[in-house]
């Protein structure tokens, strides 16, 4: 099912007093929440589970950034040149069902180039001291990686093509990551927009990282992505889109309607792709809406054709042209991405990130 859609079956006799776009939005959160809650539990977290034999397995909460417990081979990410990232994700932890134990002291950040070699980022942080899980971004074109470092206190970037590491001069406690938080990185690797925690009203923070100065970024918006020196942020339930310049300014447009798992902005500078709350209610939905950024008004509707018969959209991101938008989609637990023609709605197969589990991977582009 789509994040939207079981969302909404809990909520008759959680919320049977409030409209359907707000309970759709609301659910949309509590979804994504519950999904990164899983990936934590893939991770780190504190929890206990069961097995398909029937046995419970518990594990105690772990303090990490990263260990050099794993065994395997996989080099640390190296400080010369390498090649632009397809993705990044999380390692599982590693389960032990006859003693009934979990053992995630070991789980860490991982990165995969579009050339298929992967690297550890051991100083990337992979959870709070409060079982968090922490934020990592990758840009729009793959060159930039942006996580936090307990050592700084805050976020650094790191430079694919030089293996350059710039890190913020302004401190961000490692409290302030909560439940859903979200990072962007611009293609220039210079800001960052940090949303701190999903669903609050706690605000978030643009930082440039060519010098000491910020813009805060009011809570009730979350952070999409940076293109431009343009941050794009959302308010949901209204639904308004806010194109903030790095240095603040400018004014949010509403759209009418809901709309939820949003692009970036397009190459014409104006357009972007979303789902209109209605269609998420479905399973495997095939629908897309082009909106107008500048304007709230809505351009069409487009069918989706081609995708595998059982999967469901789990998202929108990047344009790699004027005319397609990638989308990802879950496919029975497997996670790919299809870009889409938004003026045919044929849809093709783009990347395949199968062997990853869909609540700790991460793509560029988008938080």
């Amino acid at each position: 099912m789509t994040r939207l859609r079981n969302a909404l079956e809990g909520l008759a006799a959680e919320a049977p007093l409030v409209s359907l776009a707000d309970a759709a939005i609301e659910g949309h959160r509590r979804r994504r929440r519950a999904t990164l809650v899983l990936g934590t539990v893939a991770t780190v977290v504190a929890m206990v589970v069961v097995t398909t034999a029937g046995a419970v397995i518990a594990w105690p909460r772990t303090d990490q950034t990263a260990t050099q417990k794993r065994t395997d081979t996989v080099p640390d990410l190296p400080s010369g040149k390498v090649g632009p990232i397809s993705h990044a994700f999380q390692t599982p932890c590693e389960f032990d069902e006859a003693a009934r134990t979990a053992d995630c002291s070991a789980v860490e950040w991982r990165v995969v180039t579009r050339s298929g070699e992967t690297y550890r980022v051991p100083d990337a942080l992979v959870s709070t001291r409060t079982d968090q899980q922490a934020p990592l971004a990758i840009s729009r074109d793959g060159r930039m990686l942006a996580y936090y470092e307990r050592r700084a206190q805050t976020f650094v970037v790191h430079k694919l093509e030089s293996g350059n590491r710039t890190v913020a001069s302004v401190t961000v406690k490692e409290d302030r990551i909560g439940i859903g938080a979200m990072l962007a990185v611009s293609d220039d690797g210079r800001y960052v927009a940090f949303d701190p925690r999903e669903g609050s009203k706690e605000p978030g923070l643009l930082i440039d990282l060519a010098n000491t100065e910020t813009v805060s970024i009011p809570g009730k918006y979350e952070v999409i992505s940076i293109k431009n020196r343009v941050a794009e942020l959302i308010r949901y339930r209204k639904t308004d889109l806010w194109l903030m310049p790095v240095t603040g300014g400018g004014k949010p447009v509403r759209f009418d309607g809901v709309f939820i798992h949003f692009s970036e902005l397009s190459p014409d500078g104006r357009t972007v792709a979303a789902v209109e709350f209605s269609d998420a209610n479905k399973r495997g939905f095939g629908r897309l809406t082009l909106l107008d950024a500048k304007t709230g008004r809505t351009l069409r509707k487009v069918t989706v054709r081609g995708l595998p018969k059982n999967g469901a959209v789990d998202g929108t991101s990047l344009w790699p042209s004027r005319s397609e938008v990638l989308v990802t989609v879950n496919d029975k637990g497997h996670m790919y991405s299809y870009a889409v023609d938004v003026t045919t709605g044929r849809a093709k197969r783009w990347a395949d990130y199968s062997n990853v589990h869909r609540a700790a991977l991460v793509l560029p582009g988008v938080s």
